[in-house]
C-alpha cells in the first residue's frame, strides 16, 4: 500500500480531488474573498517529486455558478452552470494551463448533469424547466423519459440531440466506461425500479406476466457517437445480462478485467456474483452470497475494485471482516476505530470514524494486520487502487 499524505500542503483549504493516478493527484481549491467574488485554483500534485504545482486559476463574480471538474488525458474540463439552460464549458491544457477550448452551450430546460465519454463528447442531461414544462410533458407522453440528452463533441464544437430512448432514460451514473479490447466501449445500466419496488412487484401476482425486465447493455462508443452525430433514433447494444420479473440483475463494481453483476432469484432467495470478462465477453458465476447467519451481518460491495467483504459485528467490541470476492482477508477490529471502509493488500484495513458529523473532519484508521498495529489520521481520505490519499 502507498499512502500519499498531502495534509500539509492542504491544511485548512477547501478542496475537491477529482483525478488519482500513479503518477499525479489534480485536485481544485476553492477560496472565498469576502467581496462577493470567488477564486478557483486548479492544482497538481506530483507523487514522485512530492510537490504541487498550479496549473490555473480563475475567478467567478457570479456566486451562484457550480463547477463541475473531470479529469481527461491532457486536459481538465471544467464546467460551469447555475441550473439554468446555458452552461460554460472550459478545456485547460493540464501542462501549460492555457485555455484549449471556451463555450457557451444552450440546451433547452435546465442543466441536470454531465459526464465526458471520451476526451472528445460529453453527455448532457437536461431536466424540465419553467420555460419548457410544456415541450417536457409532450416529450415524456411520446418517449416515457424524463430529461433530455444531449452530446457535445470537444473537438468540433458542435451539439447533438439525442434521439436515442435507450441514453435518454439514464442517468450519468447509469453509464460506466470501460476499454476492451484497447477500445473504448459503454456499459449501459437499465434496471426496471430500485430492487424492493421490483420484488414487491413480484410478490403481487397480478404483475407476473408483465414484461418488467432489468438489463444491462453494452456498446461501442465510437459506434454510439456516429449514431448520434448522423440523427439516429436508436443505438446498437449487445445485451450483457437481462432478468425477468422473477429476478433481478445489478452492476455492482468492476476491475481491470471484469464487470461484475449480483444476480437474485426472488423465489429462492439465492444471491449470486458474475463476472463479465472485459476482453472475452464471457459471463461467468464468481460466488455465491449466502444469506448472513445473523441479520446485523452484511456484504460490502465495492464498485471501484469489485472487492465483497462480509461484515460481522461479534461481540466484546469487536467487527470481523472476511473477503469473499477479490480479497483473502480474516481478520477483527475493534469497534472504537469506527467503521470498515476497505482492506488493501489483503493486509491494511481501512477504518473510519465521525464520517458524517457536522463541521468534524472524519478520523481514517489504517489497520496492520500482520503488525497488530494502527495509525489514525484526522483527515478526509481518497482510496485509488493500492494508494490512500490523505487530505
Amino acid at each position: 500500500m502507498i499512502v500519499v499524505d498531502i495534509r500539509n500542503l492542504l491544511s485548512q483549504r477547501n478542496i475537491e480531488i477529482f483525478d488519482i493516478s500513479d503518477s499525479h493527484v489534480y485536485y481544485a481549491e476553492e477560496k472565498h474573498n469576502g467581496n462577493g467574488q470567488d477564486s478557483l485554483y486548479l492544482l497538481e500534485y506530483d507523487r514522485t517529486s512530492r510537490r504541487e504545482r498550479l496549473v490555473s486559476n480563475y475567478a467567478f463574480q457570479d456566486p451562484t455558478f457550480i463547477q463541475h471538474l473531470f479529469s481527461l488525458k491532457k486536459s481538465i474540463l471544467l464546467i460551469l452552470e447555475n441550473g439554468e439552460n446555458s452552461l460554460w464549458l472550459i478545456e485547460i491544457d493540464k501542462q501549460s494551463g492555457m485555455e484549449l477550448n471556451r463555450r457557451k452551450i444552450v440546451c433547452t430546460g435546465s442543466f441536470y448533469e454531465c459526464k465526458p465519454l471520451d476526451d472528445e463528447h460529453l453527455i448532457i442531461y437536461m431536466a424540465s424547466s419553467e420555460q419548457s414544462t410544456d415541450i417536457f410533458h409532450k416529450y415524456k407522453q411520446a418517449t416515457g423519459c424524463e430529461r433530455l440528452c444531449y452530446i457535445y463533441n470537444l473537438k468540433t464544437n458542435k451539439k447533438y440531440f439525442v434521439k436515442s430512448v435507450m441514453l435518454a432514460k439514464l442517468t450519468c451514473d447509469d453509464i460506466k466506461i470501460i476499454k476492451s479490447n484497447g477500445q473504448d466501449k459503454l456499459i449501459l445500466l437499465d434496471p426496471f425500479a430500485d430492487e424492493e419496488v421490483k420484488e414487491h412487484y413480484y410478490r403481487e401476482k397480478r404483475w407476473i406476466s408483465a414484461d418488467i425486465r432489468d438489463n444491462i447493455w453494452l456498446c461501442d462508443l465510437d459506434s454510439v457517437m456516429r449514431e448520434i452525430e448522423h440523427g439516429s433514433d436508436d443505438i446498437e447494444v449487445k445485451s450483457i445480462a437481462s432478468a425477468d420479473i422473477k429476478g433481478l440483475v445489478r452492476y455492482c463494481g468492476m476491475n481491470d478485467k471484469d464487470i461484475y453483476l449480483k444476480a437474485k432469484q426472488f423465489k429462492t432467495g439465492m444471491e449470486k456474483i458474475c463476472a463479465y470478462s472485459k476482453d472475452t465477453g464471457e459471463l461467468t458465476e464468481a460466488v455465491t452470497l449466502d444469506p448472513p447467519e445473523n441479520p446485523r451481518d452484511f456484504y460490502k460491495i465495492e464498485e471501484q475494485s469489485g472487492k465483497i467483504h462480509l461484515v460481522c459485528p461479534v461481540g466484546n467490541g469487536k467487527t470481523h471482516i472476511k473477503g469473499i470476492l477479490n480479497s483473502e482477508i480474516n481478520t477483527d477490529f475493534d469497534n472504537s476505530l469506527g467503521k470498515f471502509v476497505t482492506c488493501i493488500e489483503d493486509r491494511f484495513v481501512i477504518i473510519c470514524k465521525n464520517a458524517n458529523v457536522p463541521d468534524s473532519l472524519p478520523v481514517y484508521s489504517i489497520y496492520d494486520t500482520k503488525t497488530n498495529m494502527f495509525e489514525s489520521y484526522d483527515c478526509r481520505c481518497e482510496i485509488h487502487d493500492q494508494s490512500l490519499i490523505l487530505y
